[in-house]
């Protein structure tokens, strides 16, 4: 039996999927204003880099854009997606596979569209800064968030391992708890440039 000490204990809910799923609050400060988003229920996601929210929320909190066009979000069944189409266009399998080996990210994208008119693979985002998002019982400065680049594209908001990775984190499923405490070291493991700030215990 293993013993880990754990500074809160938040409550998660579970969507209809069964995923963990939990309040925050992202903030903006502007011009001496402070714009809050409450989400209810978002998507606690390990396998997610990143932190993601919906372009319409960004635009209205007026989060500001800090990396245009990227990172490009990648599904499940993008990439086997790809190799079909790209087979259906007349490439081997082999070739498909070079293909994509060959672009990446946004190029891999715009490749598809422009070359064999495949509109259909990926999703293009834009890297957003908020001031800072409550986390439970903590603050964590400096939020990187991605958004889709189009209008009218509804993804599903998450918190990603950019934000997670701040925090030791484990999950009582069954009695519907988070248990997390602030990491004791700074090291980054995600994108660089998605990294946020520092980290304080709300008092």
């Amino acid at each position: 039996m293993f013993t880990i000490n754990y500074q809160a204990r938040a409550r998660l809910s579970l969507d209809n999927s069964g995923r963990p799923t939990i309040p925050i609050t992202f903030a903006q400060h502007e011009n001496g204003d402070e714009q809050q988003y409450r989400v209810g229920n978002i998507l606690l996601d390990t396998g997610a880099t990143v932190t993601s929210l919906n372009k319409k929320v960004a635009d209205l909190k007026k989060y500001p854009i800090i990396k245009y066009g990227q990172p490009v979000v990648m599904g499940f069944t993008d990439l086997d997606r790809a190799i079909k189409a790209l087979m259906t266009c007349g490439k081997s399998r082999t070739e498909a596979y070079e293909y994509l080996r060959a672009h990446r990210g946004k190029n891999l994208i715009e490749s598809l569209r422009n070359n064999y008119g495949i509109t259909d693979i990926g999703l293009v985002c834009d890297l957003r800064r908020v001031s800072y998002a409550v986390l439970h019982n903590y603050i964590v400065k400096d939020v990187i968030v991605a958004t889709p680049s189009d209008d009218g594209v509804v993804v599903t908001e998450l918190i990603g391992m950019n934000l997670l990775e701040k925090f030791n984190i484990s999950l009582d499923i069954d009695g519907k708890w988070l248990y997390l405490s602030k990491r004791s070291g700074n090291d980054v493991y995600v994108n660089p440039d998605y990294a946020c700030g520092s980290v304080s215990f709300l008092a």
